[in-house]
């Protein structure tokens, strides 16, 4: 899926998306909580975005598919680059393989990409949230490819 600013137009309701999802509403709020997700909100209530029904599917996988616990994903999501996490589909842009930045870091101002959307993304929350979290022997936590076997 490549994501967009046409793509994150809040469009449904918390028992929607939870419907959509096949997850609770309950647990969407917890993953709210946990700085995971940020739906909009619109008269006071919560609305997802297609955008976040597809990093709320990637939150689900790393947690239900691989057995990550919320913490171990949020290391996780701080310690590898956003694109391998997330999988946006936007391959033109200039972070996509590159290691060493953070996409919304190096979009701005490249016609392909369109740093709005990395306003909902559960990479740059985490990310947002923990502005420097030493936990690795003192070190910054940053960006790390991953070799694939």
């Amino acid at each position: 899926m490549e994501l967009n600013i046409e793509t994150s137009r809040p469009l449904y309701s918390i028992g929607v998306a939870a419907e959509i999802l096949g997850i609770s509403a309950r647990m969407l709020r917890e993953y709210e909580k946990a700085g995971l997700i940020k739906p909009a909100r619109i008269g006071g209530k919560r609305k997802y975005s297609n955008n976040d029904l597809h990093f709320i599917k990637n939150i689900k996988f790393y947690l239900e598919d691989v057995g990550m616990t919320i913490t171990a994903l949020k290391v996780f999501y701080l310690s590898a680059p956003c694109w391998r996490i997330k999988q946006c589909g936007q391959r033109k842009c200039p972070a996509y393989h590159n290691c060493d930045v953070k996409c919304w870091e190096v979009i701005k101002g490249h016609d392909g990409c369109d740093a709005r959307t990395c306003k909902g993304c559960p990479v740059y929350l985490v990310h947002e949230k923990n502005k420097g979290l030493k936990i690795y022997q003192g070190k910054d936590i940053g960006p790390k490819c991953f070799k694939s076997t």
